[in-house]
């Protein structure tokens, strides 16, 4: 499928969007002041050895540890082909190819015999930090090239999943064999396919240096300082997703513009002429659509063509994505309607997916139907929509109760946690008390307030709404509070109090 890249640069922000079929599946944004840490590598000193967990904490300079498990702690004994997991596999994220979510059953020795606390270590960020952890790191270092991933202490060949031509897998095995220098490792990237030895061996070159550079930088450094920074936004998109999909490349900046073209010049010869400066008046986001794409992908609730829609749901714990009719009808039956609904909704639950960068466990909830054929004819679809996504994927069978598990690898922040925050009124919970209660909450304070202190007369100032409603459906109610506390009430609203903000003054 033909895709473009859109690629929006300001001082303060990056915003990349991939278009499909004119419309936004992915949007990658990075603002300058919260630039995302996998990739980086830091001399760490070790804080906290955990043996019950097999895990660590390492002050890498940042605000929260970073947390590292014994599996990916580096030692000679685990520097070998059979210690390295998914390293046959590559992902858009690129350290993927040589590390997996979580460290494989395998014998590991105990963390406090790997580590201890007061210890400086190289490490690297595999996961970026989300929500309330902190970043996940490894001190199994990866270095990502155009066409190669070099690991200086394993010593090891790899070849991505992806490549599936067995006559290629062998020639570029072959060429890693010649070029790989003794001790250390290569995974090769699909882009990799096609491309001579010479092509590689200049990669390898860059990537020697590279890492020449880092181990000086770490001799001469501090614990708990940054050694290496991974490439800005738009470099690593360039580095990581451009493949033969991507016809052309749009860049409304003719700094980052020239920047691209200076590194494809160097690492991407072939993408060079599929880069193209947009000078236009008009943001290049508004003229494909991409803003309003977007800001309907902050909104919980979607809407389907046929008069359906979804509702998804993010929680610490899950997504949930319920499916609805809404006010589609067939003009059969309802197992009819409940079929066609789910159908049209898998194209969009995909799409949603993709362009609010959902991960994790996400649990969704079709419209039941009873036909065995219809459910797996569903099953079916969802699994051949989901092709169409990168990032790895897993799916469970139609649950007992109709719903529908599956897990999305989380490669960064999602959308809505990156451009929304909880609301200050309801504190992130999606509710918020109702004017009565918050009415009641006061004459109960009231109530306190004139028990606890001596007064004749008792002043209540609130959100003008919560003030409306005591003079109108709750005025008998405070008439009867007066009377039952021998002592005047008065009403005195303050626009500038939220509704769920009061005073109760005494005089």
């Amino acid at each position: 499928m033909k895709a473009e890249l859109l690629v929006n640069v300001a001082p303060f922000e990056t915003r990349i969007a991939r278009i499909e079929n004119g419309k936004a599946e992915e949007v990658y944004i990075e603002r300058e002041r919260e630039r995302g840490l996998k990739g980086n590598i830091y001399k760490g000193r070790v804080q906290r050895v955990l043996p019950g967990i097999q895990a660590a904490f390492v002050d890498i300079g940042m605000i929260k540890s970073g947390f590292l498990y014994a599996g990916d702690v580096a030692y000679p004994e685990h520097n070998t082909l059979d210690e390295v997991p998914g390293s046959e596999e590559e992902s858009t994220d690129i350290l993927t190819d040589s590390l997996s979510d979580e460290p494989r059953q395998r014998d590991i020795p105990p963390i406090n015999t790997l580590l201890r606390e007061g210890q400086e270590i190289l490490v690297q960020v595999s996961k970026d930090p989300i929500a309330s952890k902190g970043p996940r790191l490894t001190s199994h270092l990866s270095l990502a090239g155009r066409f190669l991933v070099y690991l200086p202490d394993v010593d090891h060949i790899g070849i991505a999943r992806r490549l599936e031509d067995p006559d290629e897998r062998d020639r570029l095995r072959k060429i890693s064999e010649a070029i790989k220098p003794e001790g250390s490792g290569l995974i090769v990237r699909t882009v990799a396919e096609g491309h001579s030895k010479e092509e590689l061996k200049e990669d390898l070159d860059f990537l020697l240096r590279l890492w020449a550079d880092i181990e000086k930088t770490a001799k001469n450094s501090r614990a708990s300082s940054m050694i290496h920074t991974e490439l800005n936004l738009y470099l690593r998109v360039m580095r990581d997703y451009v493949d033969d999909d991507v016809s052309k490349i749009h860049i409304d900046s003719r700094e980052a513009y020239q920047s691209m073209k200076k590194f494809a010049k160097r690492f991407m010869p072939e993408v060079n002429k599929r880069l193209f400066y947009y000078p236009g008046e008009r943001p290049i986001f508004d003229v494909y659509g991409v803003e309003e794409s977007i800001n309907s992908a902050l909104d919980r609730r979607v809407p389907l063509k046929s008069g359906g829609h979804l509702v998804i749901d993010q929680t610490e714990a899950l997504i949930a994505i319920d499916v609805n009719s809404g006010s589609f009808v067939s003009s059969r039956n309802m197992e009819e309607t409940s079929f066609k609904t789910n159908l049209e909704a898998i194209n969009e639950i995909v799409h949603q997916l993709r362009l609010r960068n959902l991960g994790g466990i996400i649990v969704i909830d079709f419209i039941d139907m009873q036909d065995y054929e219809n459910k797996t004819r569903l099953m079916e679809t969802l699994d051949e929509a989901l092709k169409r996504d990168k990032t790895k994927t897993n799916v469970a069978q139609l649950s007992p109760l109709g719903l529908v598990e599956m897990t999305r690898k989380r490669t960064r922040e999602s959308l809505g946690r990156m451009l929304l925050q909880p609301c200050m009124a309801c504190e992130g919970t999606g509710m918020a008390k109702s004017p009565t209660t918050i009415c009641y909450q006061i004459f109960r304070d009231v109530v306190a307030e004139a028990r606890a202190y001596p007064c004749e007369k008792m002043v209540v100032i609130a959100n003008p709404s919560i003030i409306d409603l005591m003079l109108g459906e709750e005025s008998e109610q405070v008439s009867q509070l007066e009377a039952f506390l021998g002592k005047q009430i008065s009403l005195r609203s303050d626009d500038k109090l939220s509704r769920d903000q009061y005073e109760v003054a005494l005089s």
